[in-house]
């Protein structure tokens, strides 16, 4: 009886490493986290406005333009949905360890996420990365632990009405867009010079603040691209006031629901026994097919609508009606696919790999910020606007490539990711050995 209490609490107060973790989700994981930088690569080293609009770095034709459009098919908001689906999948992973004390195992989950919370901060803040997504998943993570008991049914339901209101956001969103686009070209009409009544002034101003707001205008371009150029103090102070506006406006408005409602969905699939690779070759197939057969044309449409019309901003991504249907798609089609080639057990040192950088993923994210911002920032380098997309992925290329072989070489011969062990030891509030051997 002793011994079986000793083992007990030390389920209860041990993270989960070895063969205890699942490599599918781990391998999945791997791919999300590529997969996201191909987006946040823009932000890293072109103008903010660049993630919403090509003429920002002027990839408006050739082989830019292409990269540009394929970015926006294949990846834009699925590997972020992704991501956020194995989120919801891990908090299940976390209490369902056998042998865990509801209690202790509720204390260490609200623990651990606060950690998480904190990690966000100093990534956007003391890392200068304003586009930290592990902010607004510590936040929709303490909500997240009141579904955990919910039937998969339920959980999908809640997803579902979450990811209609979203839905519902980027549809009202594209109709204001779209009605002040229209009353600004009727200005435009009128000519220069032309009196303009207060209603027209106020449109003209709101406008401005839109532009002003997606950093699309030129001067806060220039602003920008300066403040980038220059030291740390600088890039503090201005990513600072970015990264405030982000967590004060983004995240409740809109990034939180966003995160909550894949995260949903994925504790949903995991119950489901779908993230974990035990369903059949034929299921992952019909997965992928379905998620790509709606998701890529839908994505495509979009794409080509965007570029149509000129790269209208009631077009941008997030102004799009049908985003959130393209996006989740687009995840389960990648989730089908990465699950099918586990289950078949195809690309097995591929997806060896690719689990080692997905069990380092909080490493892994936190070394992207690192390592763009010494090549882009005037802290490192100074590119910053120098580079264009062809330039840009190439450098995407050779950040995949270190990080594979870092994780493998790492994994070799510790446990877990430097900052996994952090976070584990400050969650676990007790040193977490470190060596494979130990």
């Amino acid at each position: 009886m002793l011994r079986a209490m000793s083992e007990t609490s030390h389920n209860t107060h041990s993270p989960v490493g070895g063969k205890a973790r699942i490599q599918s989700i781990d391998t999945l994981r791997g791919v999300a986290l590529f997969g996201i930088l191909i987006i946040n690569i823009l932000a890293f080293a072109q103008p903010f406005g660049s993630m919403v609009d090509p003429r920002v770095d002027g990839a408006t034709a050739g082989l830019d333009l292409a990269l540009f459009a394929g970015a926006e098919i294949f990846v834009e908001g699925g590997m972020r949905g992704l991501f956020s689906m194995l989120f919801g999948a891990g908090l299940l992973i976390f209490m369902n360890k056998p042998g865990a004390e509801p209690g202790a195992a509720r204390a260490l989950y609200y623990r651990r996420t606060g950690l998480l919370i904190l990690f966000g901060l100093v990534n956007a803040y003391l890392l200068l990365w304003p586009g930290d997504i592990l902010f607004t998943y510590g936040l929709a993570g303490l909500l997240l632990f009141v579904f955990r008991k919910l039937s998969p049914r339920g959980l999908l339901g809640w997803a579902v009405g979450i990811l209609l209101l979203t839905t519902l956001m980027h549809t009202g969103l594209h109709a204001s867009v779209r009605s002040l686009v229209g009353a600004v070209a009727e200005i435009e009409a009128l000519g220069p010079g032309a009196e303009l009544s207060e209603q027209q002034q106020g449109i003209v101003g709101a406008w401005e603040s839109f532009l002003e707001d997606q950093g699309l205008t030129e001067a806060s371009q220039a602003e920008e691209i300066e403040a980038k150029r220059s030291g740390y103090m600088d890039n503090f102070i201005y990513g600072g006031e970015l990264s405030f506006f982000l967590q004060a406006v983004g995240v409740p408005v809109l990034l939180f629901w966003d995160a909550l409602g894949m995260m949903l969905l994925g504790m949903a699939l995991m119950k489901w026994r779908i993230l974990d690779a035990s369903r059949g070759l034929r299921f992952y197939v019909l997965l992928m097919l379905a998620g790509f057969g709606v998701g890529l044309p839908l994505n495509a449409w979009e794409t080509l609508t965007f570029v149509d019309s000129g790269f209208a901003a009631h077009w941008q991504s997030l102004n799009r009606p049908t985003y959130d249907l393209g996006r989740l798609s687009l995840a389960l089609g990648y989730i089908g696919l990465v699950m099918a080639v586990c289950r078949a057990g195809w690309l097995k040192k591929a997806q060896a790999v690719l689990a080692r950088v997905g069990q380092m993923a909080l490493t892994n994210y936190l070394m992207q910020t690192v390592l763009c911002n010494l090549v882009f920032l005037g802290v490192g380098l100074g590119q910053f606007g120098h580079w264009d997309r062809t330039q840009m992925y190439l450098f995407v290329a050779g950040v995949w490539l270190f990080q594979a072989l870092f994780s493998v070489y790492w994994l070799r011969r510790y446990r877990f990711g430097p900052c996994e062990w952090l976070w584990r030891s400050l969650t676990y509030r007790r040193r977490q050995p470190m060596l494979v051997a130990a």
